[in-house]
């Protein structure tokens, strides 16, 4: 199956003038570059970071088809660049990643998913995904950084997920389960911008498109 990755920058003053407020609006703005997909259900992900060299936002997309640029975005052609990743890309043996969660879990008895917040919860649920995503990950290596709530309207009602950013190195211990993963996602709320697992092979790291620094977007504040 063809995976592709499309990398698109959008200063902070023209994503604001855009009405791209939080991370429903973005959503909503991706769905745009898969014409022809209405009623089917959602099968690319996404991931925002915010780059304050640049001022800009940089949005990422894993999909298993190439986006169209919508209309509205702005800039030349390296403001929006999408590549198909090689078979190659999945050779290697360890990792660096970053991966932007929603880590959850469901309370017995009202049945709502609740965040978790200890590092110990975080933890054990980021080796619980490991496991079942075919890698394991370095603990030596592993940095946890909660963003806390981010917040979102959707259809005059507001809503909110607790964001969590893991990053370290990884060894991957079953190469099927671990390419299914990276096209699938990680977690929960991929629509809303989490669970892409953004990689770079240890070997050539810095030549890879997901190295770079910047850190999750969370455009919205909470409602007061």
């Amino acid at each position: 199956m063809s995976i592709f990755l499309t990398q698109a920058l959008l200063e902070f003053e023209t994503a604001a003038r855009l009405g791209l407020h939080d991370v429903y609006d973005w959503h909503q703005l991706v769905w745009k570059a898969f014409p022809g997909r209405d009623g089917q259900p959602r099968d690319f992900l996404t991931r925002l970071d915010r780059r304050e060299r640049e001022r800009a936002l940089r949005l990422l997309i894993v999909s298993p088809r190439a986006p169209v640029r919508p209309e509205t975005w702005p800039g030349d052609a390296a403001a929006w660049q999408t590549r198909e990743i090689p078979p190659a890309f999945f050779a290697s043996p360890h990792y660096r990643f970053q991966l932007r969660a929603n880590p959850t879990k469901r309370d017995n008895a009202t049945r709502r998913r609740l965040p978790l917040r200890t590092d110990d919860q975080l933890r054990a649920w980021l080796l619980r995904k490991a496991e079942a995503a075919g890698f394991a990950v370095d603990a030596d290596s592993l940095h946890m950084m909660q963003e806390g709530r981010e917040w979102f309207a959707k259809s005059g009602h507001q809503g909110s997920h607790h964001a969590v950013e893991f990053e370290g190195r990884l060894a991957v211990t079953d190469r099927t389960r671990f390419a299914a993963a990276f096209a699938r996602g990680i977690g929960s709320a991929k629509a809303f911008g989490f669970g892409l697992l953004a990689l770079a092979p240890t070997a050539d790291a810095a030549q890879t498109p997901w190295s770079g620094e910047g850190r999750a977007a969370s455009p919205q504040e909470p409602p007061p």
